[in-house]
């Protein structure tokens, strides 16, 4: 079930390579808070306290179920051997964002105001583009119609660039060489560009604040576990 979980991330929001923890984690794979909160980086940019990290792992545990019921409820399935098709997608896009939206409200509870908000910063600077396409996130820049077709547009070619880079998307959800790294960094970075310009100058001031000061995302790269 968690392979699963990881895989319906992976294609709905075109993370590259499977989220695990770095020291502890607290119960799944995959974007949104409940994955960034798998890196001790971004536990200790926070400031977990001892208290919070005990609730946060039995959070996990109980969170992976309720994810997995609201995939459920959107109509995302598996099937073994079989690539998703458009519809699929669509559906898993809308999944994740409800698991996310689940997920940050529930965490609501568990760590402070200040500590959410960072956490939400950290998880808009990983998903570069695409969180421009947050219903929270356009309503803080106020997105107009437009803005929002031309964000769109240039997620889309992202997204179609992106799988191509990394073979048409074929079974690889791990590592990608360092040369074919680098491209998608480029690539990352030119549709960002294109967003931004898509800005007005308030709408960038905006932006600045929600993403916060710079977090390091190599931080937020696999690392295997170490062996005793």
């Amino acid at each position: 079930m968690r392979m699963k979980f990881a895989i319906a991330v992976v294609l709905g929001l075109g993370i590259t390579g499977l989220v695990q923890a770095q020291g502890g984690g607290f119960g799944g794979f995959g974007g949104g808070p409940q994955g960034l909160l798998f890196f001790k980086a971004v536990q200790e940019d926070i400031k977990l306290t001892e208290e919070q990290t005990t609730k946060l792992k039995e959070w996990g545990t109980e969170f992976r179920k309720k994810a997995d019921e609201i995939r459920k409820d959107k109509g995302v399935e598996f099937k073994k051997g079989t690539r998703p098709d458009a519809e699929m997608l669509e559906k898993m896009a809308a999944a994740n964002a409800a698991v996310t939206a689940e997920a940050y409200k529930q965490l609501g509870e568990i760590l402070d105001k200040k500590q959410v908000e960072r956490l939400k910063q950290i998880d808009r600077q990983r998903s570069g583009v695409r969180a421009f396409s947050d219903p929270e996130t356009a309503s803080a820049l106020k997105l107009s119609d437009s803005q929002k077709a031309s964000v769109k547009g240039i997620v889309g070619d992202y997204d179609k660039d992106a799988r191509e880079l990394r073979g048409g998307g074929k079974g690889n959800f791990g590592k990608v060489d360092e040369e074919t790294q680098k491209k998608l960094d480029k690539l990352r970075k030119e549709a960002m560009d294109k967003v931004t310009d898509v800005l007005d100058d308030t709408q960038k001031k905006t932006w600045k604040s929600l993403t916060g000061e710079p977090f390091d995302l190599t931080k937020l790269t696999f690392q295997p576990r170490k062996k005793d």
